[in-house]
Order: C-alpha cells, then sequence, then structure tokens
C-alpha cells in the first residue's frame, strides 16, 4: 500500500475521533471557542486525508498508464 494512501487513512481515523458533539451537537456547557476549534480541526483533517488519498490513487494510476 502507498504510504501517502496509508497516512491519509490515519489522518481521516484521527478525525473522526474528534468528538463530534462539541463542534456540532452541545451549546450548553461548552464555550463557543472549544466547539469551532473542533469543528475546524475536523474539518481540516478530513479534507487533508481525502488530498492524500486521492493524490496516492492519482500517482497509482498515472504509474500504470506509463506501463502500458
Amino acid at each position: 500500500m502507498n504510504k501517502r494512501r496509508t497516512i491519509g487513512y490515519v489522518i481521516w481515523l484521527l478525525a473522526f475521533l474528534i468528538p463530534l458533539q462539541p463542534a456540532l451537537l452541545s451549546t450548553e456547557g461548552i464555550s463557543n471557542v472549544n466547539g469551532l476549534i473542533s469543528f475546524v480541526v475536523l474539518v481540516v483533517l478530513v479534507f487533508l486525508g481525502y488530498i492524500l488519498v486521492d493524490g496516492a490513487n492519482a500517482q497509482e494510476k498515472a504509474k500504470a498508464q506509463q506501463g502500458h
């Protein structure tokens, strides 16, 4: 498996381990700053993981086309 893809999957796992309740659901007992930081980190990690996984797939396709 490609290193970039593996790193992307690990980042996705980390992103979804962040508790979503402070970020999206609960507004009582949690400050706005804490919820905002959790949400921004979640979004950044999801997109970063996507970029890594998609980039690894594109590299594999390019290598496969060169072999033909």
